[in-house]
């Protein structure tokens, strides 16, 4: 097979494009996929973003093909794995968390940090504070714009500032993030040394408000597992994804069975000992599951996003 060249439009920081894990260019050379560093060289051209891409539309050569790679949930909203723009003279290609190409399991992001066990909590565990942290960023926060699919809003970023909002005027949730309303955030988590950072504050609470930026399938972060290593029962959203294929029923708090934010606060107010420990448990038992499987499981969860990088490239061309 001959080479298939792609030159990169935008920035692919933190991607197997840029190497983001040792050994992603060179599988992506082994099956003669390779980065070029001039347009007119390239067989497709590649950004995580559609603004950056549109452009090459008319400068380049017809012949062209055009894809769009991105793990930011608002950096591409195309469900469809491909459009015609242009009168039909162009097509795109897609593949982002929507279209199911690029986190292939649950645990495609968060694998290779998984490589501890983790003890089970007590019996005599004491559940000493029942005050929720909020790990976040604002963003555009309560004026997020919804992501409509299938009728449904899964946009998330709303709802959870909403949440934290309301919870920290009665003094039940602690933010900590960036560009949030005035007076409203305790820090920025993300300054300095961002890992030891989040441990620290995540280390002085039970419970952790860890919605992810959208609810769709696959797409699960480091949120919630960062909450279960560092002992706080997280505060999730599984309507919409797949969660419940690694995770029981009655383990994480799902807010999607909650009706407003007051429901959920007076759930977590009534939460026994008991419950706390059973709940966070079946968390952690679902943690260790994953990280016993050791590095066999992470090398063979990347090199499933990296063969899905492959068989896409060798479609369009």
């Amino acid at each position: 097979m001959s080479l298939i060249k792609l030159y990169k439009a935008s920035s692919f920081k933190y991607t197997p494009f840029d190497d983001f894990e040792e050994g992603d260019l060179d599988y992506l050379n082994q099956n003669n996929i390779v980065i070029v560093d001039n347009v007119k060289d390239s067989d497709v051209i590649i950004s995580q973003n559609f603004k950056f891409l549109k452009k090459y539309f008319w400068r380049t050569f017809f012949g062209k093909k055009f894809l769009i790679w991105t793990v930011e949930p608002r950096f591409d909203t195309h469900f469809e794995s491909s459009k015609k723009y242009l009168f039909g003279l162009f097509s795109c290609h897609f593949m982002n968390i929507y279209t199911r190409d690029i986190f292939v399991t649950n645990i495609s992001i968060h694998r290779k940090k998984m490589n501890q066990t983790l003890g089970l909590l007590p019996k005599d565990f004491l559940l000493d504070s029942k005050k929720i942290v909020a790990l976040m960023s604002y963003y555009k926060g309560i004026k997020s714009p919804p992501l409509m699919h299938n009728g449904e809003n899964i946009d998330l970023i709303n709802l959870r500032s909403k949440i934290a909002l309301e919870g920290n005027k009665i003094n039940l949730i602690d933010i900590y993030g960036k560009g949030w309303p005035k007076g409203v955030s305790i820090e920025d988590s993300r300054d300095g040394n961002w890992g030891p950072s989040k441990t620290n504050v995540l280390d002085k609470y039970n419970f952790n408000l860890c919605f992810e930026n959208t609810a769709t399938y696959n797409y699960m972060t480091e949120k919630i597992w960062d909450s279960i290593q560092n002992y706080c029962l997280p505060i999730y959203y599984g309507k919409n994804t797949n969660a419940y294929e690694i995770f029981p029923t009655d383990s994480f708090i799902d807010y999607s069975n909650f009706k407003c934010p007051n429901e959920l606060f007076e759930f977590i107010n009534k939460m026994t000992t008991e419950e706390f420990i059973i709940r966070m448990n079946r968390c952690l038992e679902v943690y260790n599951s994953i990280s016993e499987q050791g590095i066999l499981l992470a090398n063979s969860e990347r090199k499933k996003t990296l063969d899905k990088i492959v068989n896409k490239l060798k479609s369009i061309i």
